[in-house]
């Protein structure tokens, strides 16, 4: 257990602190405690992590939490936004950057995988939410989601009729290219144990580039 798992309730500030004051008067933003959740729910997912959890780690009471976020949805809601709108933004820039297809898709598929690499539990964290399809994210995220993948779907059409993507489907061409860049960020410990490397290590993050070019690629253009 780490040492910010084993915080005890001594180190709670006292009832007249300020809210959102941690031991020895450090003020923590809204953002830290958005970061620190993001941790605590990629490791035990919604229903394992709780407000209670979150306070220790962040060394806040609980009361203090819910004057940042009204609710444990709330927080999550944050947490997600967080998680989604880099890659969201990413895969619009690379779309507008100039150039041929070939060009913005090896665009895409950097920025994606930096965003991935950038955010260690953005990956782990998304795909347990699409997974389990919980309240936050099929009520307040699906249509933000829906939309990153049809602008997607929509750039790959775009090199179909230009003549320089693969035929067939443009939407299953994105989600197996979604599979490519997700997976080994999604699965930090199987990825590690096999390729002899922290998926988090500059050094994985300039071959990972150099192979999801390649994948995508070969998924996506016309051979």
């Amino acid at each position: 257990m780490s040492a910010e798992e084993t915080r005890t309730k001594s180190s709670a500030p006292p009832p007249d602190k300020a809210a959102g004051v941690a031991p020895g008067g450090k003020r923590l933003r809204r953002d830290e405690i958005v970061v620190e959740a993001t941790r605590l729910f990629a490791e035990r997912g919604y229903e394992g992590a709780s407000m209670a959890d979150l306070a220790e780690r962040v060394g806040l009471r609980k009361a203090s939490l819910f004057h940042h976020f009204a609710s444990k949805d709330v927080l999550y809601a944050a947490v997600l936004e967080r998680l989604i709108a880099p890659v969201s933004e990413a895969i619009g820039a690379a779309m507008m950057t100039e150039g041929s297809f070939e060009v913005r898709l090896d665009a895409l598929s950097d920025a994606i995988t930096q965003v991935l690499h950038g955010q260690p539990f953005a990956a782990r964290l998304l795909v347990r939410e699409a997974m389990d399809w919980g309240p936050v994210i099929r009520d307040h995220l699906a249509g933000t989601l829906q939309e990153v993948l049809r602008t997607a779907a929509q750039f790959a059409k775009f090199g179909q009729e230009s003549g320089v993507f693969a035929a067939g489907d443009p939407r299953q061409i994105i989600m197996t290219i979604v599979g490519v860049h997700f997976m080994p960020f999604a699965i930090p410990q199987v990825t590690e144990a096999f390729l002899e490397m922290n998926p988090y290590d500059p050094a994985f993050l300039e071959a990972r580039k150099v192979a999801v070019r390649a994948h995508v690629r070969g998924i996506a253009l016309k051979q």
